[in-house]
Order: structure tokens, then sequence, then C-alpha cells
């Protein structure tokens, strides 16, 4: 089916470069992003619940600064 759709200028520009990178037509990529999105819609949404983790004995942590990884990964670590 024909249609005609108003894009925004900079969105339609990217989505005709992706597009041919991809060896696709942009009807197609448009085609494949809608279906992406209404079926994506229809899933159930899944729950989220919170997460903790158990810890056991003295605790450590686990933030390092980059000079400190670069130092465990000169020393072999």
């Amino acid at each position: 089916m024909r249609t005609t759709l108003v894009l925004d200028e900079q969105l339609f520009r990217r989505a005709k470069r992706e597009a041919s990178a991809a060896g696709t037509t942009l009807s197609e990529m448009v085609n494949a992003a809608l279906r992406h999105y209404l079926l994506g819609q229809r899933q159930p949404k899944l729950e989220r619940t919170k997460f903790s983790m158990p810890v056991f004995g003295q605790s450590q942590s686990l933030h390092h600064t980059p000079e400190e990884i670069a130092s465990l990964r000169d020393d072999g670590r």
C-alpha cells in the first residue's frame, strides 16, 4: 500500500543512510521498524523486582579508579 509520511529531515536522511548501508530500502526499514514497535507494544511488560546481593564477611569496595584498574592490569591480575 502506498502512503505519504511527513518525516523530520534529519531522521529521513539518517534512515536513508542506514537503509543503504544495510542493503535495503527505506520502505523496508520503515515497515520493519513499525512492525517491531507495534508487536513490542503487545508483549506483556515484565515486572521488575528489586534485586539484592547477599554479602558474607567483610564487604569490599567494588568501585575502582581508572588508575587502580590499570595498576591491576599491569600487575598481571
